[in-house]
């Protein structure tokens, strides 16, 4: 399977890599990335089917435990021994599923505004209908009007107007036409249960430092998910963004990046022996 990925700063740093959310590709990150590569060497990926990145042969593999295989195969192919995580919406899922299958290899985890377990009592309506097989008002959404979509994305993802310049607004409207993405798109919503039943069954298992990151006002996941995600685990910190939506790493990037700065320069805890 051939990924399209973006490389910036150093690889003598440590690795930051950055998983994006729907329906967009690794260009999300316009605001979070170059400021990232001044400390760290950071990899920005597409998920299978989305931005350039090919999408798998069986639909039903675009699931969080198939993309979080992906982005580990990723790292191995450019031999990256240890990484952190930034990952946003349905990057959230792969990102803890990649702690607790490889605890050795990811370090520290940011994570923003996803669904981890298999509830949608704190989902807007869109995303619960992007969940039900043959939902009329999904297919609506993701295949015959995508800009209007996108439209009422962006108006009701952030806190008070979008600011994506139209370069990058274009090219994920292009995404948003294409045919692979659209159908990548709504699999992973319609094969997203198991691996958050998976997830949440392991989720004890994640012992590296985890930011949780919400914005207060998420109109599309209630930010007391975020409350519950960070409640249930056993090394977490729970950062809640002020004046920020559900796209926090666009809304409020300066916010997200002094967040991200003050928990990756936290001191580790020191195991001690008797």
């Amino acid at each position: 399977m051939k990924l399209r990925y973006a490389e910036l700063g150093d690889r003598n740093n440590p690795t930051m890599l950055l998983l994006h959310r729907v329906p967009e590709n690794l260009h999300t990150w316009f605001d979070i990335a170059p400021d990232l590569s001044k400390k760290f060497h950071v990899l920005a990926l597409d998920w299978p089917g989305f931005g350039g990145s090919e999408s798998f042969m069986e639909v039903k593999n675009h699931n969080p435990r198939s993309f979080a295989a992906v982005a580990m195969d990723f790292l191995d192919t450019l031999q990256i021994k240890n990484a952190h995580l930034m990952a946003t919406d349905i990057g959230l899922s792969p990102a803890l599923i990649m702690a607790v299958e490889h605890p050795d290899r990811i370090e520290r985890v940011i994570v923003m505004d996803g669904i981890p377990f298999p509830t949608s009592a704190y989902s807007s309506w869109e995303v619960k209908s992007f969940a039900r097989k043959n939902s009329i008002r999904a297919k609506a959404l993701i295949k015959w009007f995508p800009k209007i979509s996108a439209k009422i994305a962006y108006d009701k993802g952030f806190y008070r107007g979008s600011n994506i310049p139209k370069e990058i607004q274009d090219e994920f409207l292009k995404d948003g036409y294409n045919e692979n993405t659209q159908n990548a798109f709504l699999a992973y919503f319609q094969n997203n249960a198991p691996g958050q039943a998976y997830l949440e069954s392991r989720i004890h298992e994640v012992h590296q430092p985890v930011l949780v990151v919400w914005g207060r006002h998420d109109r599309f996941i209630n930010v007391r998910l975020g409350e519950l995600l960070a409640e249930s685990l056993s090394n977490s910190r729970l950062e809640i963004i002020e004046d920020s939506g559900h796209f926090v790493h666009m809304d409020k990037p300066e916010a997200l990046l002094k967040a991200t700065y003050a928990f990756l320069e936290q001191e580790k805890p020191r195991k001690v022996g008797f």
